[in-house]
């Protein structure tokens, strides 16, 4: 008697940010900066560099999943002038806004007791 025993681990993309509860994401291109993270009750703050050389840019933010607490967004110039501060409390369809005439060099993320999953993309335009 013969038995075959075998499981399946499910691949998940590189990226993907539901493979990683509470640990995010971050994706730096010459021209872009992106942000992911798939949270569950998370309190804490984020600040990274952006290496964004560009004084023209956009801010990409979208929640899904949302179920509690909130997250802030903050895009500073690395003399901590605020280019770019917002609050989300529920799920966005995505929040774009332009920045011009300061280098986004800074994001600051905080979070309290937020849970839900978080995309922020900062890209130089034209």
């Amino acid at each position: 008697m013969l038995m075959f025993i075998s499981c399946r681990e499910e691949i998940i993309p590189p990226g993907n940010p539901a493979s990683n509860v509470n640990e995010p994401s971050l994706t730096r291109t010459g021209n872009s900066y992106i942000f992911s993270i798939n949270a569950d009750k998370i309190t804490t703050s984020i600040t990274d560099k952006t290496f964004l050389k560009t004084f023209r840019s956009k801010i990409y933010s979208v929640i899904t999943d949302y179920s509690s607490g909130y997250v802030e967004l903050e895009v500073k110039t690395s003399w901590n002038s605020v280019l770019y501060n917002e609050i989300f409390e529920n799920d966005t369809r995505g929040t774009l806004t332009d920045i011009i005439g300061s280098r986004p060099e800074i994001i600051v993320v905080n979070f309290q007791n937020f849970t839900g999953k978080l995309r922020v993309t900062l890209s130089g335009s034209q």
